[in-house]
C-alpha cells in the first residue's frame, strides 16, 4: 500500500486542504498495521512524514489519504463506500468483489503471489489520479482512463 502512494497525487479540482501528515489508514481487522509500520518509519511522500492510522468507520476514514478496507467489513463494505462518497480517499482491500462494490484497488492472488487491480471508474469519481506506472504493473485494471489522461 505504501506503494501506491508514490504513485498517486491530487488532480485538477481538488479542494480542501492535506494534514501535515500521509495518512494510510485501516478500517476493520487489523492484520497489516504492523508490517505497514515497519515499511514506513521515516518514510515520507510529497514532504509529509507517513504515519498507520486505526479508524473506527469509513466517516473517519474520509481524512486519509488511502483506507485499508479489510474484508472482514462483509457486509457493510458498500455502506463504507457510500460514506467515503467522491472524497479523495484512495480505497484498497483484500475483500472479494471489491472493485465491484465500488472501491479503487483490490488485492488478488495470481499464481501463489498478492498482486493488485484497479477500478477507474471508481478512482474517476474523485480528484485522485494513478500514475500510468502504477495501472501498467496491476493484474487488471477496469474502466476508462480519466479525459486529463494519466502521467
Amino acid at each position: 500500500m505504501f506503494d501506491f502512494a508514490r504513485f498517486m497525487r491530487l488532480g485538477e479540482g481538488a479542494t480542501g486542504s492535506r494534514s501535515a501528515t500521509f495518512d494510510i489508514c485501516i478500517l476493520g481487522h487489523d492484520y497489516i498495521g504492523r508490517q505497514l509500520e515497519a515499511i514506513i518509519v521515516n518514510q515520507s511522500i510529497g514532504g509529509r512524514q507517513v504515519r498507520t492510522v486505526r479508524v473506527e468507520d469509513a466517516y473517519a476514514g474520509r481524512g486519509c489519504d488511502i483506507l485499508f478496507i479489510s474484508a472482514d467489513e462483509g457486509d457493510g463494505m458498500q455502506a463504507d463506500l457510500a460514506a467515503l462518497g467522491k472524497v479523495d480517499v484512495l480505497t484498497v482491500s483484500d475483500a472479494p468483489d471489491f472493485l465491484k462494490e465500488g472501491g479503487m484497488v483490490q488485492f488478488v492472488v495470481v499464481d501463489n503471489h498478492v498482486r493488485f487491480a484497479v477500478n477507474l471508474d471508481a478512482v474517476n469519481r474523485t480528484h485522485l489520479v494513478l500514475s500510468s506506472e502504477l495501472l501498467r504493473v496491476a493484474s487488471a485494471v477496469t474502466g476508462k482512463p480519466p479525459a486529463e489522461g494519466l502521467p
